[in-house]
């Protein structure tokens, strides 16, 4: 009997028929990414860790990778002031733009560039690390960005280098690519006693219904402080399908502040690994959803190691009828005794067809171990609205304040000032509350 040979997909198809091949030292990765995608293709509605993100607008229909960036808006230029002074690192439709970008006077140990920067031969470090810690194997959407980036981010930080000033990498998707796929990547390696902060931004305008499929992979060396703050703020028509990888060694502590505000669906898979005995990684976020958005958090927190400290705390605010999902296992390998993890989501629904799905995990394998998990899914307090509203304070401007006062728990954590206070004006905007109703709340 003849074998029937399995048909490929079109993503296979538009990688055999790429115009132009990556140098040498990166076209055996990307093959390698489309070769896994081909094994492993879209997951299905029965895995578990993807049954509830409606995969459909993306499997019914085909992203091409972008060929060439389009015009960045004006109104999304303007917005790369929001974060205030850094150095800025800006890629649009996936491409390096250097007019957009202001990486002078860089400090000292510190390494900002884009991966077309290395046409001809790379660092060796920037080899080792990028794909070393995206799963593609595992992971569709890692997969098919590892075949189809163009260029990216690589941020170095020498060993004992201290770089308070921080770096902003913006990824702004133009009208051009409505209908097509951007493959953004991020890669930081931060070398033993450093200190670096480091911002990811997506943006992009409402009428652009792109796929974004970033990954990001984060390593934090021995004694290191690493910074991380993603800001999902993608147009209502976006797909933002990512993956952030980090990883903490000996002594490190890696601190991570997300946001999901925007995009279709949106969806970021959070992999951290406590690699070193008395690494810590702490990370904080906030969604806001309205209208019919989905915004979907996943993380898998891995302590291998004993003596490791982890934190998460999501936090929802949820208005119209938009669905998110909060899905967190905390792992606790054999052998990684005296661990310490703490894993907490709540959630505000304000909209009355809105829907919240909060599942905190942890598996545990060793016998020593400080673990708590929990959440909660709620709306906000009527007794806390009278007692606002006795003083004078209209139901809107009431509604707002308890709001915010939920919200400033996590947006206090966030470690990078400009991030903070970016989080906050973008708050005050989706809740429609001045500066003279909240007083000092955030």
């Amino acid at each position: 009997m003849e074998a029937v040979a399995k048909p490929q997909s079109v993503y296979l198809e538009d990688f055999e028929a790429r115009p132009d091949k990556a140098p040498e030292w990166l076209e055996t990765l990307h093959r390698r990414g489309i070769e896994a995608f081909e094994q492993r293709g879209f997951p299905g509605a029965r895995e578990e860790a993807w049954r509830k993100t409606n995969l459909r607008p993306v499997t019914e229909a085909h992203f091409g990778a972008v060929t060439a960036p389009g015009a960045a808006p004006r109104v999304l230029v303007e917005r790369l002031a929001d974060i205030g002074e850094c150095y800025r690192l800006v890629f649009v439709d996936g491409r390096f733009a250097p007019d957009l970008s202001d990486l002078d006077n860089l400090a000292k140990g510190l390494t900002v560039a884009p991966l077309g920067e290395y046409a001809g031969e790379a660092p060796e470090r920037l080899v080792k690390a990028l794909g070393a810690r995206a799963d593609i194997d595992w992971h569709p959407f890692a997969a098919l960005n590892t075949a189809f980036f163009q260029d990216g981010a690589y941020v170095h930080v020498a060993a004992g280098a201290l770089v308070e000033k921080p770096i902003a990498v913006t990824h702004i998707i133009t009208p051009e690519a409505n209908q097509q796929a951007v493959y953004p990547r991020l890669v930081v390696d931060a070398e033993d006693g450093s200190e670096v902060r480091v911002v990811e931004r997506f943006i992009s305008d409402d009428q652009t219904g792109a796929l974004v499929s970033p990954v990001s992979e984060l390593s934090a060396g021995q004694n290191t402080i690493l910074d991380y703050s993603r800001l999902q703020e993608d147009g209502i028509a976006t797909i933002n399908i990512g993956t952030v990888n980090l990883a903490a060694q000996r002594d490190a502590s890696l601190r991570g502040a997300f946001v999901g505000d925007g995009g279709r669906l949106a969806r970021l898979d959070l992999i951290a690994d406590l690699e070193g005995e008395g690494g810590e990684i702490d990370c904080n976020g906030i969604y806001l959803t309205e209208g019919k958005q989905f915004t979907d958090f996943h993380t898998w927190f891995n302590h291998r190691v004993e003596n490791c400290f982890s934190r998460q705390r999501f936090k929802g605010i949820l208005q119209g009828r938009s669905e998110t999902i909060f899905d967190g296992l905390v792992k606790v390998f054999e052998g990684a005794q005296k661990t310490d993890a703490v894993q907490e989501n709540r959630n505000l629904v304000l909209g009355k067809r809105a829907l919240a799905h909060s599942n905190p995990r942890l598996e545990i394998f060793a016998d020593d171990v400080k673990c708590t998990h929990g959440s909660t899914v709620g709306e906000l307090d009527e007794e806390a609205l009278f007692y606002l509203r006795t003083r004078g304070i209209s139901a809107d401007g009431a509604k707002g304040m308890l709001t915010l006062a939920f919200a400033g728990e996590i947006v206090d954590m966030f470690r990078v000032s400009g991030v903070r206070d970016h989080v906050r004006r973008v708050l005050m905007r989706r809740l429609g509350v001045e500066d003279a109703d909240i007083g000092d709340i955030l």
